[in-house]
């Protein structure tokens, strides 16, 4: 059996369902009642978990366990208090290698995030590169940077296979790009603005200087890494998992006009208007030898028409609370 921790999560309901449709066995495990609808209808084992609750740790099965992935993370908001990324994404990750350790469980799969290398400026970026961060998200930078070395410690000490996985940003149906309050008010980011003006049929400004790159993973080769990092036998380590391919917003938005849009929106470039300011490409050679895993969807005409199909169906919508005057339409 595989336990999928933070599976009420935009990533974890798409592994879910790949994990069961691939014949797995496998135990969903979340804190959202809200979202347990979704398993329900997906004729997906749901249990309630909080990491933090003793009494969670309690209920959770502990016979013939292969693998806990664990996906659940405080998200690096600036309104979110400092102690509450070290309790849910380092002392949460703690107790789950606690309980891995007790209960014999040798394989532990944790997802951590490329913002590690927030301050590394390289045309290319990889593991070897080191970690460096600066800024408002540094303290969930820091956090998720413990939680590795707890994943190191335990596979060091007590001898649980540790697989890191530090992902890329994930484009995908269900995600969101924007900036979201707690009292439910959105502000959309420009991947939004380009999408709602694309199937209006109006013209898309893009802003700054377009030799910036930025390198994205399809929320579908994540899925694969994950079950990559699920089957491969012997291996620890930190693992960067991203397309490997940079692209620009003007890449971007000429791909969102032909797929969203058949090509109706004008595209206007704007280098004088304040753009992105870093761009980042990763080196995913690591992944591919250590997991035998490569990217499928690194062709943004491919990736986006895959990704009109999962917006069409709403499958995996979102289930924030979103003013809905505010909402984006990727939604």
């Amino acid at each position: 059996m595989i336990l999928i921790v933070g599976a009420t999560g935009y990533v974890g309901r798409y592994l879910s369902v790949y994990l069961k449709e691939n014949g797995y066995d496998i135990l969903a495990l979340g804190r959202s009642a809200k979202v347990q609808q979704f398993f329900n209808e997906n004729e997906i084992p749901f249990q309630y978990f909080d990491m933090n609750d003793e009494a969670s740790y309690k209920k959770l099965p502990t016979n013939n366990i292969d693998a806990v992935v664990c996906l659940s993370a405080c998200l690096a908001e600036h309104e979110t208090p400092v102690e509450k990324f070290f309790e849910i994404n380092t002392l949460g990750v703690y107790k789950l290698l606690e309980f891995c350790r007790i209960n014999g469980i040798k394989k532990f799969i944790l997802s951590s995030s490329h913002k590690v290398y927030n301050d590394i400026n390289k045309e290319v970026i990889s593991e070897k590169d080191g970690i460096s961060f600066k800024g408002d998200h540094s303290p969930y930078i820091i956090s998720k940077i413990a939680a590795e070395n707890f994943v190191e410690y335990y596979h060091k000490d007590f001898g649980i296979e540790g697989i890191i996985l530090r992902f890329t940003g994930v484009h995908g149906y269900g995600e969101i790009l924007g900036h979201l309050n707690t009292d439910g008010s959105y502000k959309k980011s420009t991947f939004e603005i380009f999408f709602e003006r694309i199937l209006e049929g109006k013209k898309i400004e893009v802003w700054g200087d377009q030799s910036i790159k930025r390198d994205h993973i399809y929320i579908k080769d994540v899925l694969t890494a994950v079950e990559a990092a699920i089957n491969v036998k012997n291996i620890s380590g930190i693992y960067t998992v991203a397309s490997g391919v940079g692209y620009s917003q003007y890449d971007e938005a000429k791909a969102l006009n032909i797929v969203f849009g058949g090509g109706r929106s004008d595209i206007e470039l704007h280098p004088e208007k304040p753009g992105l300011t870093r761009g980042y490409i990763y080196d995913i050679t690591a992944a591919k030898k250590a997991l035998n895993w490569a990217p499928k969807y690194t062709d943004m005409i491919e990736l986006y028409t895959d990704y009109k199909k999962e917006w069409e169906s709403k499958k995996y919508h979102n289930y924030h609370y979103i003013l809905p005057e505010q909402a984006p339409k990727t939604l």
